[in-house]
């Protein structure tokens, strides 16, 4: 269902590899590390530090980035049936051709195998143009929390 899709996304991911396959070119392997936060509203920012190559290509394309760091935040679309999830920065055009394999205009296809989630971007004919593997993080009790609970049960234990 949708709700168990953002139920699963939400949270902190880490990039585990991202290969990209430009047209004409050879395969680009660890082009990149990086995060990816997805919240309750369905906002997804990612910052992904580009390898040299990749920044190049992405020059190229001009897809901004600074110093090779490309910075993303937007709003996510789900779609259940294909699969994908959709991305829409603030102010970006509602309608332009996609202008590389990481264009935050192409949809990301998902396969989900455990605490991983493989996102794929595809061409117009279905040919795969960029695949990224992401861990979730695993959540952690936040440290503030476990302070205030331990001086709650210290208060109530000397009453």
């Amino acid at each position: 269902t949708l709700e168990a899709a953002r139920n699963f996304l939400h949270g902190e991911w880490t990039l585990l590899s991202l290969e990209i396959f430009p047209p004409d070119q050879p395969s680009i392997r660890a082009a990149a590390t990086g995060t990816m936060t997805f919240d309750d509203y369905s906002n997804m920012t990612v910052d992904l530090q580009l390898s040299p190559e990749t920044a190049r290509i992405a020059d190229r394309l001009d897809i901004p980035t600074k110093d090779g760091l490309l910075e993303t935040t937007g709003r996510t679309v789900i779609d259940i049936n294909s699969k994908s999830i959709s991305y829409v920065l603030e102010g970006q055009e509602s309608f332009r051709p996609p202008r590389g394999p990481l264009d935050v205009n192409r949809p990301r296809y998902w396969d989900i195998k455990g605490n991983t989630v493989t996102l794929r971007t595809k061409d117009s004919t279905g040919r795969v143009l960029s695949v990224a593997v992401w861990e979730k993080k695993k959540c952690r009790e936040p440290q503030t929390i476990k302070t205030i609970l331990k001086l709650v049960t210290l208060c109530c234990q000397q009453k």
